[in-house]
């Protein structure tokens, strides 16, 4: 039987790689460059995870991980002119469905080494939102944890929270939690999506006049 850690593992890297790819296309990149935002959105948030919690990188012990995000760039390169008029749809829920499972498989990981829950649930958002900043700022965007309208911070750490305490509260049920904490987050999210929900306007600071 596959171990449960590996799909997450496999599903995030495959959905950050595919939306680095979208990314470099809406740029009229090449596919040398698209390949490098593939990558980088993939290994990106595991890589500043290990290094706050001074352990190897994830990926420089295991390069099939790295792999996997060059074979899923090539893959989405090669298929992103079929979704020309929704690339910014793709790129979205892709970026959601990544944020969901490496935020998961982070606090997985950050437990596992005998940290707090607090620690795990700030581990998982870092892991789940770095890979797309580098991708935005690579790709010359605002990043999309900061820039956009609808909630992205609130799901992932609602769910990272609601995750950690289903692992105190029913250990018994350990092995469904991460599907219920994947479902919650990319479930959100797309209700914000859709929906555009965002915080009330009280709660949500306005740009000031720019100095003359």
């Amino acid at each position: 039987m596959i171990d449960p850690t590996v799909i997450i593992i496999v599903v995030g890297v495959a959905a950050f790689a595919i939306s680095g790819v979208i990314a470099g296309t809406r740029q009229d990149a090449n596919i040398l460059t698209v390949l490098v935002l593939g990558v980088v959105t993939a290994i990106g948030g595991g890589t500043v995870r290990d290094i706050i919690l001074n352990i190897p990188v994830f990926w420089v012990g295991d390069f099939s991980v790295v792999w996997l995000a060059i074979l899923a760039s090539l893959v989405a390169f090669i298929f992103a002119p079929l979704f020309r008029k929704k690339l910014w749809k793709v790129l979205i829920y892709a970026d959601a469905i990544g944020v969901a499972f490496f935020s998961v498989a982070a606090i997985n990981k950050t437990l596992a080494l005998g940290h707090t829950g607090e620690v795990a649930v700030i581990m998982g958002f870092v892991t789940a939102c770095t890979g797309g900043i580098l991708r935005d700022l690579l790709t010359g965007r605002p990043p999309m944890v900061i820039a956009s309208e609808e909630l992205f911070v609130t799901p992932v750490l609602i769910g990272g929270i609601i995750y950690v305490l289903l692992l105190d509260i029913a250990p018994n049920y350990a092995a469904q939690w991460p599907i219920v904490a994947i479902c919650f987050i990319v479930g959100f999210r797309a209700i914000a999506i859709e929906r555009g929900l965002q915080f009330p306007k009280w709660l949500r600071m306005r740009p000031g006049k720019r100095a003359e």
